[in-house]
């Protein structure tokens, strides 16, 4: 505990008064500093009786690289306290207020990266009401949040089935004829059947792409993991969207396959958490991501090509529809 810079001005000048009082007999001067020093010994007991103040950390959401959002908290105690929550790396934003406590405090915090990021502790420095005396306290309140990797936005609407689905895959199987309707691409006329019927009769096919697994595994070289997380989240959700169960596998861990949103939000977990290395898995895989120095590369069926030339821009298609 200490005074402020307000206390120490006051301080001065009733130690000047008593000067003055002393060395020319003035006793005005000594009516006047009496009260100043006891101003200051109330301040100080008033912030010694404050003790140090609560917080309670509200949820924070998660979220992408470049989203906003909102950090609530309650700061309980008394005084007029400014407070500061300090942030991690991969968070920024300006993280300081004075208020009159107890007080319902809120922060935008920007994520700047993903991984596992931090808001907290709390630094708390708590004034009387002149702002004469304060003491200053590290509160260890902390809130905890996981920022997915970017996910970008691939070229055109076929651009995943044209780009990473491997060539051999027949994505179609017969499934039955039936009678021609308008609108029935002439091209699945089953001409044969239909010269015995006097009839037309089109071929109905079923798309397999549902009931196939694309396996994605991700590898970088160190100090490259946050462009492969990029890239293998921006392909197993465009997978996920084109209707294809999804299994990935990442240096330091791996999910089997599904769907949905659930399984979404897992994908984008493991690729918050995902560190440089190897999968072992590239054998099997059916798209492989790779990130070294020299950029990010993704191969399927032998076929390499730069992950930067099949993304149409860096707007993440998803932003704002996952929720934690």
């Amino acid at each position: 505990m200490r005074p402020t810079r307000r206390g120490f001005a006051v301080l001065a000048v009733a130690v000047a008064g008593l000067l003055v009082s002393a060395r020319f007999g003035q006793p005005g001067l000594t009516a006047v500093a009496g009260p100043l020093f006891a101003g200051v010994f109330a301040a100080a007991v008033q912030v010694r009786w404050s003790g140090a103040p609560t917080v309670e950390l509200g949820h924070l959401r998660r979220g992408f690289p470049g989203e906003t959002k909102p950090v609530e908290f309650h700061v309980d105690g008394s005084g007029i306290a400014t407070v500061t929550a300090r942030l991690s790396e991969g968070l920024d934003g300006k993280t300081t207020v004075t208020k009159s406590l107890p007080a319902a405090v809120t922060y935008r915090v920007t994520y700047t990266a993903r991984g596992e990021q931090r808001v907290g502790p709390i630094e708390a420095t708590v004034t009387d009401a002149l702002g004469l005396i304060k003491e200053s306290y590290t509160i260890e309140s902390k809130a905890d949040v996981l920022v997915y990797p970017p996910v970008y936005r691939l070229g055109g609407t076929d651009a995943f089935a044209r780009t990473f689905t491997p060539e051999n895959e027949d994505r179609q199987s017969f499934d039955r004829l039936r009678e021609y309707v308008s609108g029935d691409s002439l091209r699945n006329v089953h001409w044969k059947s239909s010269a015995k019927r006097e009839d037309l009769l089109v071929k109905e096919f079923t798309d397999n792409r549902s009931d196939r697994t694309l396996l994605v595994a991700a590898e970088a070289q160190r100090g490259h993991a946050d462009e492969m997380a990029a890239a293998a989240a921006t392909i197993t959700m465009a997978a996920l969207e084109s209707g294809l169960a999804v299994e990935l596998a990442v240096p330091n861990g791996a999910v089997e396959q599904g769907y949905g949103d659930t399984h979404r939000t897992r994908l984008l977990e493991l690729l918050a958490r995902a560190d440089a290395g190897q999968t072992g898995r590239t054998d099997d895989a059916d798209v492989i991501v790779t990130a070294n120095g020299d950029g990010v590369t993704v191969s399927v069926d032998g076929r390499r090509q730069s992950f930067a030339a099949v993304t149409a821009s860096r707007d993440n298609p998803i932003a704002g529809e996952v929720n934690g």
